[in-house]
């Protein structure tokens, strides 16, 4: 049984993430909702646009867990060193990594979409909207570096509310630039992309005004980062930025793949991993809660009180996630139809969302642990588990399970959740085995 004032701070520190997570994720979701009227090719195009955006992303979201294990590391030691100076060290790794990304990126984007899409109205649509997406890759490295450093300071609540502020000025940006409101030129699905990379500038800005006003007096912009300290950023969100990427890829494949079966298919497997993914945002806020205790108390030397943390927050997210999951397995075909309306695709849909709905609660161990592990740095294993569990085990046998033997979507989940059970395990062995705490950042 976990101490109420254990469970208490775990919440007090995971709730924000969860909110800004969330937040994050209604952001892209108003930019499809309120180019909806503008066709389904504007549709398909900001769809692409916003995957293949996600992609590139994560070559520069390993710097958040890297700050922020930094960060709680050092508040443990009661270290003397600058206490912006791994938010310094972020920010600058956000340049270094953002810039030539960003060159790269907008001028393969006409390219890269003629790969994607053989529609030459998509293509014409999606270019300029992924190319103003690209122009926030460097913005969102520094927002990464932000969230990390208010986590280690055990100031989620901060970050919580600037992402709050960025939706707003999203979906105000969107009703002017989308539709030509107040004097603007009328931009269409431009008009989202250009309101998307200004939100994220303006988070930016934001959380530098911030820290500037609290932490002027520690370095912030001041202490500058030592080659040493930007090879350790690097070091430890390197295999988080590798891990990320390559989740990213396997999914284009399931999907492709499971595509290879079915239309209808296709779409129940679209909303089932829709819907996995929203139940791992508090998953996601829970690793990013265990790595701020864990890292702490490593750096207090206190590596038991440090490995207790790790299993407690494991405890709440099997429980926690568990009890989110049972309305999914009493009534699936409730959920099933606000995403999907053809009897036959929800029918098919049904014990895939109860097998979901049993087993995500434990499955949200690889996301507490892994996130844990990244900001410790210990993320190589992790990235190993990651990429071997995924890309040899998992995507081979849903290609023999679908496209080779032509079973359904019921065949290729069992394949899913034999491939989930399998990470969990290998990602909780890790994790047990203690060699985290050897560890020095």
């Amino acid at each position: 049984m976990i101490p109420k004032e254990r469970v208490a701070t775990i919440f007090k520190l995971a709730y924000p993430i969860c909110i800004a997570l969330s937040s994050a994720v209604v952001m892209s979701l108003v930019d499809l909702a309120m180019v909806r009227p503008l066709g389904n090719q504007a549709i398909a195009a900001v769809g692409l646009s916003m995957f293949s955006n996600s992609l590139i992303l994560s070559f520069v979201m390993g710097i958040a867990p890297a700050v922020q294990g930094m960060v709680a590391r050092r508040r443990g030691e009661g270290s003397t060193e600058a206490k912006c100076l791994p938010l310094n060290g972020g920010l600058l790794a956000a340049v270094v990594v953002g810039a030539p990304l960003t060159v790269i990126c907008y001028l393969a984007t006409p390219y890269f979409f003629s790969l994607i899409s053989s529609d030459p109205d998509v293509t014409r649509i999606g270019v300029p909207f992924l190319r103003t997406l690209y122009l926030a890759i460097i913005a969102t490295g520094m927002n990464a570096a932000f969230r990390g450093h208010w986590a280690g300071m055990e100031k989620p609540k901060v970050y919580m509310t600037i992402v709050v502020v960025m939706n707003c000025l999203n979906f105000f940006g969107n009703y002017v630039l989308i539709y030509g409101r107040f004097g603007a030129p009328v931009m269409g699905a431009t008009g989202a992309a250009l309101s998307t990379m200004l939100a994220v500038h303006a988070g930016a800005l934001i959380n530098g005004v911030i820290i500037y006003l609290h932490y002027r007096k520690d370095g912030f912009l001041k202490a500058k980062p030592a080659r040493a300290l930007l090879i350790r950023i690097f070091k430890i969100g390197m295999p988080a930025t590798m891990q990320e990427f390559f989740l990213s890829a396997g999914f284009i494949v399931f999907f492709w793949m499971v595509g290879q079966v079915g239309t209808a298919e296709l779409a129940a497997a679209n909303v089932l991993i829709r819907i996995t993914m929203v139940l791992s945002l508090f998953a996601m806020a829970l690793g990013v809660a265990s790595a701020t205790l864990v890292s702490r108390n490593v750096g207090k030397g206190d590596l038991e009180e440090a490995a207790r943390w790790g299993w407690d927050v494991g405890k709440v997210g099997v429980l926690g996630i568990t009890a989110l999951g049972l309305p999914l397995f009493l009534f699936p075909e409730a959920i099933l139809s606000l995403f999907l309306s053809n009897p036959n695709t929800i029918a098919m849909a049904v014990v895939p969302l109860r097998m979901v709905a049993a087993t995500t609660g434990a499955g949200s161990l690889i996301y507490i642990f892994a996130y844990t592990l990244f900001s410790v740095g210990d993320g190589n294993r992790v990235l190993l588990v990651s990429f071997s569990t995924q890309w040899i085990v998992f995507l081979p046998a849903v290609w023999i399970v679908g496209p080779y033997l032509r079973y359904g979507l019921l065949q290729i989940w069992l394949v899913q959740m034999v491939y989930g059970a399998l990470a969990t395990v290998l990602i909780t062995a890790i994790w047990a085995d203690g060699r985290w705490k050897k560890i020095r950042i």
